[in-house]
């Protein structure tokens, strides 16, 4: 019988809540509906009730990690009395992968859900995850469904934050606007050459980094790859891929869900 969970992941500049149904065979937990909490507003322990309470369910399993803890103790502290007490996951040495890397208790929490959620969908297939957020994190499960690691750029804002802050002149350019039309590369004034700067610098360092992952794979796996993308920014970034990628929007979420199946 599939079971209704709620799940939270908590990243660096909001958390995203979503109810989830698991219990599936074969398949992704699938996600029924998800609000956002960001942090320039008090948490909301009455909207988080309401949401829990909009599918109908009469039991909840509920489930929070994520990479910012401060948040996450602030979730706890303000969870609503009327729910389950949450799982909470702060380390991903809690979660159920072999971490192959040099310090597996440093390794970011969503990274590892998402590893989990692809495993869980590709067993026996080697995967390469892009999560474009406040970073832009790409990360490799093994064939046998080890975590390896990946590699950690600066997303899109970040970016656009640092050559603002660091810099005596260039003005900050907001998330709205890099997510606008897309820009030519000959920038014909600063906005517009930040701009290409930014977008084409993070495709090209996308599509660079996935390619040397690829080729390095190939050296100890039979099999190719399946390449996931999700994050708030893999809208802008997908059609300038080149290559075939798994959109999964939720992922994250869906591997908290699947760490409940597991």
């Amino acid at each position: 019988m599939s079971r209704i969970l709620l799940a939270a992941d908590v990243g660096n500049t909001r958390a995203k809540f979503a109810l989830l149904k698991a219990g599936q065979s074969q398949k992704l937990p699938e996600t029924l509906s998800s609000f956002i909490w960001k942090y320039d507003v008090p948490f909301a322990r009455a909207e988080l009730q309401t949401f829990a309470n909009s599918q109908g369910a009469t039991e909840l399993e509920c489930y929070l990690s994520g990479s910012h803890l401060g948040r996450i103790e602030e979730i706890v502290e303000f969870w609503p009395s009327e729910l389950p007490e949450p799982r909470v996951i702060r380390t991903s040495t809690e979660l159920p992968i072999e971490l192959l890397v040099d310090y597996p208790d440093k390794v970011g929490v969503d990274r590892v859900l998402n590893a989990i959620a692809t495993r869980f969908e590709q067993p026996g297939v080697p995967t390469i995850t892009i999560d474009t957020g406040t970073a832009t994190t790409i990360d490799v499960v093994s064939a046998a469904g080890a975590f390896l690691g990946g590699a950690i750029l600066p997303g899109y804002e970040l970016s656009a934050h640092a050559l603002h802050d660091y810099t005596n002149k260039l003005p900050l350019i907001p998330l709205q606007e890099i997510m606008g039309e897309v820009p030519a590369v000959i920038g014909k004034n600063t906005q517009a050459a930040l701009r290409s700067g930014l977008i084409w610098g993070q495709v090209g360092a996308v599509n660079e980094v996935v390619t040397r992952i690829q080729q390095e794979l190939a050296l100890t796996e039979v099999k190719r790859p399946a390449i996931y993308l999700t994050g708030g920014a893999a809208d802008l970034l997908q059609p300038h891929l080149n290559f075939k990628t798994i959109e999964r929007p939720q992922l994250t979420l869906q591997g908290l869900a699947c760490v409940a199946e597991l």
